[in-house]
């Protein structure tokens, strides 16, 4: 037990405390591991893009408009770099600048990692997305950096797999393995039962984290949403837009990628969120024909009106 205690201890004081930009209580690794979060999170990036379907060699006026994508990509990010810096002054004690890069992969989608390298899929070309959507589609990949998201990611991966590697050795789950070697040498049962036991806590680990950062990516994803629409505020897109322009993406198509049914969920809480509270019906209102209610306080007039038009 007291060796048990001597790993746990450590992986108690691994993780810290903070809060996100949005005022979230998350885990985070301390300063000294900020490093390794990064690279960690970087691994984690390469992984996704390993696993993502290659899209075709361009040919011709595919890859001119491949290369207008590109730029486009380019002088929004710098144009969103530019202002997050400026609301996040922090972000230049994590890193440098964001890089932006486009990926040749056919489905659309994004990817990022802490040490601020923003991957947009060429396969979002496809969705015909306008400038403010496309704003959108990376302010909110930034703000997943911004937020700390990846840092957030890390540590619990990082106290997930501590964890297995420090229980399930006491719980002696190798033994499960072994019970039909009782006939072998104990040198063989031993070596068996650890091999046994440390492939078992892996594969745990890597179960657990995943299952953890998966009931956290609700949560982020909506607090990304609240920072890219404050980033794309001040860069000094029209937030009406924006919404407008999501809620035009084209109908779904069958078995689509998992990212454009999280980029609609999104464009229905930013639309959502444009079209602000209810108002109550309270007495004291303006009357159907323009008239002052009787109730309203020292004959206050009317208000006026103008249509565009």
């Amino acid at each position: 037990m007291p060796r048990v205690l001597n790993c746990l201890l450590p992986a108690l004081f691994l993780a810290a405390c903070a809060t996100s930009p949005e005022g979230r209580r998350q885990l985070t690794a301390p300063a000294p591991l900020q490093g390794f979060s990064a690279v960690y999170s970087e691994i984690d990036m390469h992984l996704q893009l390993v696993t993502a379907t290659d899209a075709p060699s361009c040919q011709e006026a595919l890859c001119a408009a491949d290369w207008a994508f590109g730029q486009r990509i380019l002088a929004i990010g710098k144009r969103l770099a530019d202002v997050a810096y400026r609301q996040y002054p922090d972000l230049h004690l994590r890193f440098p600048r964001f890089e932006f890069v486009v990926a040749d992969k056919s489905d659309p989608g994004a990817a990022s990692s802490a040490a601020g390298t923003v991957v947009i899929y060429r396969g979002v070309r496809g969705l015909d997305l306008d400038d403010a959507a496309l704003a959108f589609v990376l302010a909110r990949e930034m703000s997943h950096v911004i937020g700390g998201h990846h840092d957030e990611n890390v540590t619990t991966s990082i106290l997930v797999a501590v964890a297995a590697q420090v229980l399930f050795p006491v719980l002696n789950v190798g033994a499960l393995f072994s019970g039909s070697a009782a006939t072998t040498a104990a040198a063989q049962t031993a070596a068996g039962s650890a091999v046994a036991s440390t492939a078992f806590a892996s594969a745990a680990s890597f179960a657990g984290s995943r299952a953890l950062r998966a009931s956290d990516r609700p949560q982020q994803v909506r607090e990304a949403e609240s920072i890219a629409m404050k980033l794309l505020a001040a860069a000094g897109w029209d937030g009406r837009e924006v919404s407008d322009q999501l809620e035009a993406l084209r109908p779904a198509l069958p078995e689509e990628p998992s990212w454009t049914e999280e980029l609609r969920e999104s464009a229905r809480r930013i639309a959502a969120l444009m079209q602000g509270p209810v108002l109550p019906e309270t007495p004291g209102s303006v009357g159907a024909l323009g008239q002052a209610d009787p109730a309203l306080p020292f004959g206050l007039p009317p208000p006026i009106v103008v249509k565009p038009y």
